[in-house]
């Protein structure tokens, strides 16, 4: 009984120990420094659109998921002239994804009648080429507040990785978005082969009882 009651205690305490490291804590504070960090900012639509992709939210259309009421990164229809092709990037900066990685961020658009939002994301590799998983769409992204996605990736699947954000669509028919409270999580190599070793620790013990 006494065997029972410490194996569990050790299995509690290894799986405690895994624990994710946040590579990427990003508020969007400041979206036009964001470059200077290792981000990639990319417009490939239709030129001459008033607005050039990404910038700093606007607390005239709704405010941030948290901090500062300007703090989120936005887009709008105005990516792209009338008639045009919205395709505004946002991609973070490198990170390590060998071990897996799971991202959460939060979306939300302006609601105005007619109109709707696209916005695709995903994994990508360092040197901004598409996987083979491709991205994942919210379209239309919620107007009702601010809505929030995890998005997940395991382990051997990248070795260096980006994640992708793009606003897309037509221009008559798109309005207004806002990107807030991104995370990069990765899981510890350290926590990860403790837990490992308390594992096969466990599965010894198990074996003796049993004799």
């Amino acid at each position: 009984m006494i065997k029972k009651v410490f194996a569990t205690a050790v299995l509690a305490a290894m799986t405690m120990s895994a624990q994710a490291s946040v590579v990427i804590n990003e508020g969007f504070d400041n979206v036009s420094g964001l470059a200077s960090n290792g981000w990639v900012f990319t417009s490939a639509g239709t030129p001459g659109g008033l607005t050039n992709g990404w910038f700093q939210g606007s607390t005239g259309i709704f405010d941030a998921q948290s901090g500062a009421p300007y703090s989120y990164a936005a887009a709008n229809f105005n990516n792209a002239p009338a008639g045009g092709t919205i395709n505004s990037w946002l991609i973070t900066p490198v990170f390590d994804a060998s071990l897996g990685a799971t991202v959460s961020f939060y979306l939300r658009a302006d609601a105005v009648d007619g109109y709707t939002d696209q916005v695709n994301f995903g994994f990508i590799n360092a040197d901004g080429s598409f996987t083979s998983a491709g991205l994942s769409t919210v379209n239309p992204v919620p107007v009702s507040g601010w809505t929030q996605y995890t998005a997940w990736i395991g382990a051997d699947a990248l070795s260096s990785a980006r994640f992708a954000f793009q606003y897309t669509g037509a221009a008559d028919t798109a309005n207004y978005v806002g990107l807030d409270t991104l995370t990069v999580d990765v899981p510890e190599p350290a926590s990860i082969a403790l837990m490992a070793g308390g594992l096969l620790g466990l599965g010894a013990m198990r074996r003796r009882v049993r004799r």
